[in-house]
């Protein structure tokens, strides 16, 4: 706002108010909370391949694929950006789909994926894809 003050200054004509807290919206006000960002003891990028894989899904989109597909999800290799997208006809599909991301580039780098971050949706949430994170050394 000091800086909106110091234009209001420039600019003839020019009229700010200050808008009392209670007169804004309630969205105006979530969208001005900062973010919870990572712990600052991890790593925010990777120095080796697959050292860190990013991963999203986005959906359900309001057409469908050819295939029936209505999500998708991404997986972004932090060190090199090589992104793999993967067609879902349902969100239940993650699970498979990071298999089979896993030994698609396992097979081809002879590397082991070290980290696989993600937003923490309920895709990613399951016993079955902790238990396997966990059997792989996937943290």
């Amino acid at each position: 706002m000091a800086r909106l003050k110091e234009l209001d200054a420039m600019v003839d004509g020019m009229n700010l108010k200050e808008v009392p807290l209670h007169h804004a919206c309630e969205a105006c006000i979530e969208g001005k909370h900062q973010k919870t960002f990572f712990p600052k003891d991890e790593p925010t990028r990777a120095f080796k391949l697959l050292e860190l894989v990013h991963s999203n899904v986005c959906g359900p989109m309001k057409t469908t694929s050819r295939g029936g597909a209505r999500y998708f999800v991404t997986f972004i290799d932090d060190f090199s950006r090589k992104t793999h997208v993967y067609l879902l006809k349902v969100k239940g599909e993650v699970f498979d789909k990071f298999k089979e991301y896993k030994a698609l580039v396992v097979n081809q780098i002879d590397m082991k994926i070290k980290t696989l971050r993600s937003n923490n949706e309920g895709e990613f949430v399951s016993k079955k894809f902790d238990n396997f994170l966990h059997e792989c050394g996937i943290q």
